[in-house]
């Protein structure tokens, strides 16, 4: 179908509603049964597919302990549904820590990254020396390719992940061995490995008042995807958030409250995330105590 643009709504019903009193035609839903999408045409020949992506909200409570996944390790699904296969994001735990009887692996992604909330994890990357340590903070880029792999965490250890597509293929590499050596300045995907510890936080939020710290991942990555870590601050009550195609919040510590723009308001703690499409005018407004969050920006969809 010609000129075929897609845009992200969160109702439906009403988003078909309002095209059809300005005089679109519904070509097309799908399913009948409970469309999450639908195609309209204008009068002058437009068309436009509707998409419907809700905000997600997560408690660190919500699924029970989660499931296990590779490497024996507990994942949460932080985006139920995962906006139609377009994003993952999952919590992983390793609650007795230990060694993980995981291999040299790489995955076929758009982008990939993890930040870790508690604990430590050791990690092997392709080209990047000897072992890493990836403590409460830290975050890494893995690029589309790299091999790596994961050997022990400490107790309580767990760890932020957000991919893009959800699903895609992991592959095990039988034939190289970690470490192997540091390769200087090298390109997996056309992305750089990125190993980012906190900084002093000193580039100012959305809005002034709120500070972030880059962990240099937009540019590592040809700004396809931007990841910050955040500090909330008692003297400013209110941020409004910028949309994106996608945005996460993940509450690393403290909490925080997120007002939406469909009149409502979600009180979020330590351990939970907000999933926000384009459609959602949101603010965050300070809680109880200072908060650390990890936010996650898509300007347009890596995987649409």
């Amino acid at each position: 179908m010609p000129d075929l643009s897609t845009l992200d709504v969160l109702d439906l019903s009403d988003a078909m509603s309002e095209y059809q009193a300005l005089g679109w035609s519904v070509l097309t839903i799908r399913p009948a049964d409970d469309p999450y999408e639908a195609v309209v045409r204008s009068p002058h020949g437009e068309t436009v597919c509707l998409r419907r992506t809700p905000i997600v909200i997560s408690r660190i409570g919500d699924n029970g302990d989660g499931h296990t996944g590779r490497a024996s390790m507990i994942y949460r699904d932080l985006i139920p549904g995962r906006w139609d296969g377009r994003y993952v994001a999952s919590h992983i735990a390793v609650p007795d820590g230990g060694e993980v009887p995981d291999d040299v692996h790489h995955h076929e992604v758009d982008f990939q990254f993890l930040a870790v909330r508690s604990g430590w994890v050791d990690v092997l990357y392709e080209g990047q020396g000897d072992i890493i340590r990836m403590q409460p903070g830290d975050i890494v880029l893995q690029p589309p390719g790299i091999r790596h792999r994961v050997l022990a965490t400490s107790p309580g250890f767990d760890i932020v992940e957000v991919g893009c597509p959800a699903d895609h293929l992991t592959t095990f590499d039988h034939k190289m061995t970690l470490p192997n050596g540091t390769y200087g300045d090298h390109l997996w995907g056309g992305q750089r490995f990125v190993f980012s510890s906190p900084g002093n936080f000193a580039e100012a939020w959305d809005h002034p008042g709120f500070s972030s710290d880059d962990s240099g991942i937009s540019a590592a990555t040809n700004g396809i995807v931007d990841v910050r870590r955040v500090q909330t601050s008692d003297r400013v009550d209110t941020c409004p958030l910028t949309p994106h195609d996608f945005r996460f919040l993940f509450v690393m510590d403290g909490d925080i409250n997120v007002n939406v723009s469909d009149g409502t308001t979600h009180h979020l703690e330590s351990g939970d995330s907000i999933a926000l499409p384009q459609a959602a005018q949101a603010q965050v407004t300070q809680g109880a105590t200072n908060a650390t969050l990890l936010d996650v920006l898509v300007p347009q969809t890596a995987a649409s």
